[in-house]
């Protein structure tokens, strides 16, 4: 286990660095879950429109 701490210029445990250290995790992770959200709600729309078959369609 890591016990390495970041102490502030008073000898305090930097609370502002680990609390922006979470902040940076949860954006991360949140960006992550929206991707694959927007993913896979791409997916399912994309998955209810017709195939269109090359037969029978001409460009005239």
């Amino acid at each position: 286990m890591n016990t390495d701490l970041k102490y502030d210029n008073t000898g305090n445990i930097d609370t502002d660095y680990y609390v922006e250290k979470a902040y940076e995790m949860r954006r991360y992770y949140l960006a992550l879950a929206f991707k694959k959200m927007f993913s896979a709600m791409k997916k399912a729309i994309v998955s209810l429109i017709p195939a269109r078959s090359a037969q029978g369609h001409t460009a005239h």
